[in-house]
């Protein structure tokens, strides 16, 4: 399993670099605007930093889906073919490997934006309450463990959300190229459908969790997550390995 994350981690490290790259860019471009007195730059770097922001969560999101797409439709998945182990590890190393690169991006943006506002001095005056509210959860056990009970569950719930997506998309691709492998546009075909399903799972299950019991509709949503992440991932196991025995 860790071979298998390794090699996940070398196969997206240009992303990740042009990733970092970006970001970084951005950053100069604040720098350089604050320490030149040029606002209009230093407001282009500001805007270029947020729009990279959520365009680096996006990507090393769906890095999974690209990287397996790859995979199954061109050569460079050869190795997939030759693991003497079950495609759930091929698979669950993809998961993986995009959690744990989202999550430490995500560190990354939040450190950097930290960093602007204390450096820059930003008026954090209308945030005052929030912030103070904040230092005493942080100041008083009580409260740090109620903060930290919070941040768990934030990011518990965070990770299962995520998973609940990479393994939807995993499916959708696993699905297109069962049925499209070789195809023009295949990928696009992927993401139209992992969008379509979205769309439709995170309209229906709210409302399908509130019918079923009002008083408990939140548990029982996490509850359908799971088992539709669990199904997700095993039909596409089931498919993928299916495909390698042909």
């Amino acid at each position: 399993m860790l071979t298998l994350l390794q090699y996940e981690m070398k196969k997206t490290a240009f992303m990740k670099i042009l990733c970092g790259f970006a970001l970084f860019i951005s950053q100069a471009f604040v720098m350089l605007g604050t320490a030149t007195d040029n606002y209009v730059v230093a407001g282009l770097g500001a805007g270029l930093l947020i729009f990279f922001s959520f365009l680096v969560i996006f990507i090393l999101g769906l890095s999974s889906m690209a990287s397996l797409s790859k995979d199954l439709n061109t050569t460079q998945g050869y190795m997939l073919f030759m693991l003497p182990k079950h495609s759930a590890y091929f698979l669950l190393a993809k998961i993986v490997e995009s959690l744990v690169s989202t999550f430490l991006a995500g560190l990354v943006i939040v450190l950097i934006f930290f960093f602007n506002i204390s450096y820059f001095a930003i008026d954090t005056e209308a945030y005052k309450d929030l912030l103070e509210m904040f230092w005493n959860l942080v100041m008083s056990g009580k409260g740090f463990g109620t903060l930290s009970l919070y941040m768990i569950r934030f990011l518990a719930t965070a990770a299962a959300f995520w998973i609940f997506l990479s393994t939807m998309a995993i499916l959708c691709v696993t699905v297109q190229a069962s049925i499209f492998k070789g195809k023009a546009l295949a990928l696009v075909v992927s993401i139209i459908a992992f969008f379509c399903l979205f769309l439709y799972l995170f309209s229906a299950l709210p409302e399908l969790a509130a019918n079923i019991s009002w008083e408990y509709k939140d548990p029982i949503f996490y509850g359908m997550i799971l088992v539709l992440s669990v199904g997700f991932f095993a039909l596409s196991s089931y498919l993928l390995e299916k495909q390698r025995n042909f």
